[in-house]
């Protein structure tokens, strides 16, 4: 009977503890229930919280990236030619000599171009401004240079046409020695050989009157001196030719010189003829 009554106690005892845990009051469960939902909302909040900041742009600033500077293109720098001006009438030929094919006659004054110089020096290449496609040799005495020549090239003339001497002949100007007149004469050797004699002639030909003589130079003379020994007249060199003295004046008169240049002395050899007529 003890026993049935313990069990019976304990029966009951188990049955107050299932009431009394039913009827807890409505604060300790709400208490309880709260406390659940915050955990949860932290949580969703934490989540949602970090899907933000994965959306969000980074306010950190992030460098460009930097563009490579490419170098300007440098600029070539092309010299203008050398320019030159005619400073005496002068004739300008397909080769550096007076047996080459004529291209132009160029007054004083006139401007070119100047492309290269031939390889004895004593010629210049230049363009024919009348024909941009011509080019052709003058003598470098008969014009003045402005402009950097160093770096033209230097060009090789075509062959002669011919073998035979030849020189170019200008009045240059009358002079006096010891009151009487005389006139001076520029020969250029525009050929292959020297010139050692010459021979001149100038005729009044309103007077019917001359004078002449032969030589073997080519001196350069100021009035009554000696100046420069030019003998003989290398290939493009520059002599001078000089009449005997004349006992009429040379202005005004109507005058024609003979002259005459030879590759040997004494008037022998190879010999050219040339005429000019002053006025």
């Amino acid at each position: 009977m003890t026993t049935t009554f313990s069990k019976l106690l304990c029966f009951l005892t188990a049955g107050i503890l299932v009431l009394t845990a039913c009827n807890m009051p409505g604060s300790v469960a709400t208490e309880v229930a709260t406390e659940t939902r915050q955990a949860t909302a932290t949580v969703d909040l934490a989540a949602t919280q970090t899907r933000s900041a994965e959306l969000t742009p980074s306010n950190t600033p992030t460098l460009a990236a930097t563009e490579t500077s490419r170098p300007e293109p440098s600029v070539t720098f092309t010299p203008e030619p050398p320019k030159a001006e005619v400073v005496r009438e002068t004739n300008c030929r397909i080769g550096p000599g007076g047996m080459y094919d004529l291209v132009a006659t160029y007054q004083v004054g006139q401007p070119l171009d100047v492309v290269a110089k031939d390889l004895g020096g004593g010629y210049w290449f230049v363009q024919n401004p009348e024909k941009r496609e011509e080019q052709c040799y003058l003598l470098a005495q008969n014009i003045k240079i402005a402009g950097e020549t160093t770096a033209l090239p230097k060009f090789t003339p075509l062959p002669s046409p011919t073998a035979t001497p030849y020189f170019e002949l200008s009045f240059k100007k009358f002079d006096i020695c010891e009151g009487v007149n005389y006139a001076v004469f520029t020969v250029v050797n525009v050929g292959s050989t020297p010139f050692r004699s010459a021979y001149i002639k100038v005729m009044n030909q309103r007077a019917n009157k001359s004078v002449e003589q032969a030589f073997n130079a080519f001196d350069l003379r100021v009035k009554c001196v000696l100046a420069k020994n030019i003998a003989p007249l290398e290939p493009g060199g520059t002599g001078y030719v000089y009449s005997p003295p004349f006992k009429w004046s040379g202005t005004g008169e109507n005058l024609r010189a003979i002259i005459m240049a030879c590759t040997e002395k004494n008037l022998k050899g190879t010999c050219i003829t040339q005429t000019v007529d002053i006025k």
